[in-house]
């Protein structure tokens, strides 16, 4: 299995030094969508415009984003 980076990018910043495993794109695709979600869900002030969770490969190719987002439909953010 290849090793996937899932950085946050936007207001805010962090690069992810650890990474996942993950079978292909797909998986991590579907990896960073949780991870997006989860922290709009924890996070709700972390849902803006820009902020999003990239993925790249162990060679560093970023080849998808993802906005942060929650199921919060309450409005409040």
């Amino acid at each position: 299995m290849k090793r996937y980076y899932f950085d946050l990018i936007g207001e805010l910043s962090a690069i992810d030094f650890v990474g996942h495993e993950c079978s292909s794109r797909a998986e991590a695709r579907k990896h960073a969508s949780l991870i997006a979600h989860r922290i709009g869900s924890e996070h709700p002030h972390f849902v803006k415009p820009g902020n999003q969770i990239a993925v790249r490969e162990e060679g560093g190719v970023s080849f998808y984003q993802t906005p942060i987002s929650s199921t919060n439909r309450s409005g409040l953010h």
